[in-house]
């Protein structure tokens, strides 16, 4: 069998792994579904093999802490860091679309968002974020939309950021006696799909290899390999609009890749939990064993 070493070369190669992202994969692939603060020094462990180093660890959860994304429990000269409400809300929004490896029939509708341009700047800042960050398009300023929006993750952002009064939400759909032509291109310039494209074909080339022997990887190689696969899907993923199939391209290589991961993932999942909870200590001390949201992925 082939070594972790070797798996770092051909997964990590030309790969820029910033520690404050590869923190948010962890928490939102694996600590999120099972609500436990974690231990800094798991942190740590994990992270190790990706080539993070502790000092970097420490300084992305302190970041992150400080955005209001964890919480921090104290014991001793422990810390141990579990997602805060708004943190553990924004990981599940991007969960809804991570792990939602099949897509309903689209039924033809847009929501369409408009924002007050009079609400002050640093309100409607924080709210584009949230929607960009939700899979939503900036077709204007403040006019954003989304082919397939999920009404309650919208509500949620609305009322995190107490935006009731300050948006309009509108439902659209096209009239078939007109050209969808200027939408297309609309949504290829608001969306970049050329790039997004480009990045898809780069994620199969990267990972298509290893679906032969995922199945026979150790705990600790199926952890790596897990990890990166979802990280890289993530990072990916949050900039592909999710665009219904008809507005798509039918050589869109987001259709292969989604397979991809969706049958990698299965492959490896099994004997990464094993490494995970045998190597993570949280505040309530083991790691709480595969929960079902993450065996039914």
């Amino acid at each position: 069998m082939q070594s972790l070493f070797l798996y770092h070369n051909k997964l990590q190669d030309k790969l820029s792994l910033r520690s404050n992202s590869m923190v948010m994969t962890l928490y939102g692939d694996v600590f999120a579904s099972r609500a436990q603060a974690v231990w800094l020094g798991s942190l740590i462990q994990l992270l190790a093999p990706f080539g993070i180093s502790s000092r970097q660890v420490r300084t992305s959860v302190f970041r992150l802490a400080s955005d209001k994304w964890f919480d921090i429990e104290r014991i001793g000269r422990r810390s141990y860091y579990g997602l805060s409400p708004d943190g553990l809300q924004r990981v599940q929004h991007a969960g809804k679309r991570i792990y939602e490896f099949s897509s309903a029939p689209w039924d033809g509708y847009w929501t369409i968002v408009f924002i007050d341009a009079k609400w002050r700047l640093s309100a409607r800042q924080k709210l584009r974020r949230e929607l960009l960050w939700d899979g939503f398009g900036q077709l204007a300023p403040n006019i954003f939309a989304h082919p397939r929006a999920d009404h309650q993750s919208f509500t949620e952002i609305v009322q995190a950021c107490q935006a009731e009064a300050h948006v309009t939400l509108l439902k659209a759909s096209s009239i078939d006696t007109y050209s969808r032509k200027p939408l297309t291109d609309l949504m290829q310039q608001t969306f970049d799909l050329f790039h997004v494209d480009t990045a898809w074909q780069q994620f199969i080339k990267r990972f298509a290899p290893m679906a032969q022997s995922a199945q026979s990887l150790d705990p600790a190689e199926a952890f790596y390999v897990r990890t990166l696969l979802i990280h890289e899907y993530r990072r990916i993923l949050l900039r592909d609009p999710n665009l219904p199939d008809e507005l798509l391209p039918a050589s869109w290589s987001g259709f292969e890749a989604r397979q991809l991961c969706q049958a990698l993932y299965q492959d490896v999942k099994q004997a990464s939990e094993a490494y995970l909870i045998e190597a993570v200590q949280t505040l309530e001390g083991a790691l709480v064993v595969t929960p079902a949201e993450i065996a039914l992925r």
